[in-house]
């Protein structure tokens, strides 16, 4: 959902496991793979990447409430549209991942962004992606809307 077919791939696997990951973007017309790096299970960042990678910031609940309690933040749901009939968080902007590539010119940049999808797995996708097209203060709502929902005692 966030690259482009025909787009260069480096592949990042645990060990034993990147010819599967090859094959599996290949089934779906990613055969463009240029390489991988494969890690040990154990090993959070191997040694030679330790310094190339940043820690990516999450939002709590808590710091969400407080951010849009202040106007500080733009909040940006990427779940699906048959996900909203779950409930949604007031303010939210509406842009399934799916689009999200093709629809980041909506997404205002005068405040920081926190983007959000029912669990957190899809926002931290959707925060690198944005991060990676040079959106400077973004980050994903640890938990997503589950956890908002949880906390807020929205059933």
């Amino acid at each position: 959902m966030v690259a482009d077919i025909g787009e260069r791939i480096a592949l990042v696997t645990y060990y034993g496991e990147e010819q599967m990951a090859a094959l599996r973007l290949a089934r779906v017309g990613f055969d463009n793979a240029v390489g991988y790096l494969t890690v040990d299970r154990d090993e959070v960042f191997p040694g030679e990447l330790r310094d190339l990678v940043r820690t990516a910031p999450r939002t709590t609940v808590a710091e969400l409430d407080r951010l849009l309690a202040q106007d500080a933040a733009i909040l940006i749901d990427i779940r699906n549209p048959g996900e909203l009939e779950s409930g949604t968080i007031p303010g939210a902007i509406h842009i399934p991942l799916a689009q999200l590539r093709s629809r980041l010119d909506m997404v205002p940049t005068d405040r920081t962004i926190v983007v959000h999808c029912a669990g957190g797995w899809r926002s931290r996708v959707a925060a690198s992606l944005m991060r990676a097209q040079g959106f400077a203060n973004v980050s994903d709502l640890a938990g997503g809307y589950n956890a908002w929902a949880d906390a807020h005692a929205i059933t």
